[in-house]
């Protein structure tokens, strides 16, 4: 089941021309073919960063509840199954196979993109399992993205930063307008974007939803324990997360919250998994994200510090790059190419190291460039691997234990 699961995923990949076609359109058309109208609740989460953290988060707070929670997110790690969660289990190869192929019946013309199906499919068997809420993850900016075709009773917009520009803009303005089309007319929408508010306010006003500002309507007094362990950024996903059930009446699963709920590691964002030598994987992949990894391995003390890096290349890599010219520990860098079609040259990630005078060493793949990391490290260094989910994937392969 599992090999039929991923040859139909691996055709479904290719079988649209433009891997990205930002567009409603057709997944409006085939949600009517569907007759794919889902009575659950849903929080829509978009966001340059943080997006999968707030989810992550308001799963977390209503997992042990009466309720049954479906999550979806995007991309996987390891295995597809991870996108479409209910009540804190995969769904099986079988359901998601089964959707898949009910979908397709429909889609004799191959003009659904691989997000818009699978988007659809998680839909469906959110629906056929009576769910009650479903956390829908944008795959990509906000307005035109698959998820935005399914109507929210609340949204959260958790940052605006210059990424996937070729498709949402150049600015930091026009990235925000395209998030702001999860906001709907007189529901409530909890923004933790703390710049660009005022094309957002501008926004609310224009389709007339109500907009909750972070540090101004609400704060990070909303956590009910001590959140001094918590990093700024960690502070303000989860004060989203947890306003956001507050504005949708669940109050009584927020009120008492324990910090044990956090226990759980939220895979690949700044995750420790040795210490001896410390090894540190995140998926950090943007100016912003990289920007506040900087800034947290800098509060963690003097190492010796190995990177194991790459990058896709719609990514801004000469600004990433930069941000470590004034790195304050001795450390060096262990790069390949990924493999992927969307994978930024070697050549190009040398030829930006040279540039801002980084000690590195080139690898044939980013599997052996960890493994060379591991060798190299004496036991109290430190080795930090980033810069997509597609390095902790071809890096660990499902086992990072």
């Amino acid at each position: 089941m599992k090999e039929k699961l991923n040859l139909l995923l691996r055709s479904l990949e290719t079988r649209h021309s433009n891997p990205i076609d930002l567009s409603l359109k057709r997944v409006k058309e085939f949600k009517q073919k569907l007759t794919l109208n889902p009575k659950f609740k849903i929080i829509t989460v978009a966001g340059t960063n943080g997006k999968g953290s707030v989810c992550f988060y308001i799963n977390q707070i209503l997992k042990d509840t009466n309720y049954k929670i479906g999550l979806y997110t995007s991309p996987h790690f390891f295995d597809f199954n991870e996108r479409i969660i209910i009540n804190n289990k995969k769904c099986s190869d079988s359901q998601i196979l089964q959707s898949l192929e009910y979908i397709l019946g429909f889609d004799n013309s191959d003009t659904l993109t691989f997000f818009e199906i699978t988007t659809l499919a998680a839909i469906l068997i959110f629906k056929n399992h009576n769910i009650d809420i479903a956390i829908l993850e944008v795959g990509l900016g906000g307005r035109l993205d698959a998820v935005n075709t399914f109507e929210p009773d609340i949204s959260v917009i958790t940052s605006i930063g210059l990424d996937h520009t070729e498709y949402l803009g150049e600015t930091l303005e026009k990235i925000a307008v395209e998030k702001s089309g999860v906001m709907r007319t007189t529901k409530p929408c909890v923004i933790g974007e703390e710049y660009c508010i005022d094309i957002l306010k501008k926004r609310a006003r224009e389709i007339n939803a109500i907009p909750y500002f972070f540090n101004k309507d609400f704060d990070s007094n909303v956590i009910p324990f001590d959140k001094n362990k918590l990093t700024y950024v960690q502070q303000k996903n989860l004060s989203c997360a947890i306003f956001s059930l507050q504005q949708l009446g669940l109050t009584e699963f927020t009120n008492n919250l324990k910090e044990d709920m956090l226990q759980q590691n939220f895979f690949a964002r700044f995750n420790r998994i040795s210490s001896t030598p410390e090894v540190i994987i995140d998926v950090a992949h943007n100016l912003d994200s990289v920007k506040n990894l900087v800034q947290l391995l800098i509060k963690l003390g003097n190492k010796k510090t190995y990177f194991v890096f790459s990058i896709l290349k719609d990514k801004d890599l000469p600004l990433i790059i930069q941000l470590f010219e004034k790195f304050p520990y001795q450390s060096e860098w262990l790069i390949s190419e990924l493999n992927n079609p969307r994978a930024q040259k070697l050549s190009f990630i040398e030829k930006n190291l040279e540039k801002n005078n980084l000690n590195f060493e080139s690898s044939d793949s980013i599997k052996k460039a960890y493994e060379l990391a591991l060798n190299k490290a004496a036991k109290n260094d430190r080795i930090v691997v980033f810069g997509s989910f597609y390095v902790i994937s071809e890096i660990f392969e499902g086992n990072y234990a």
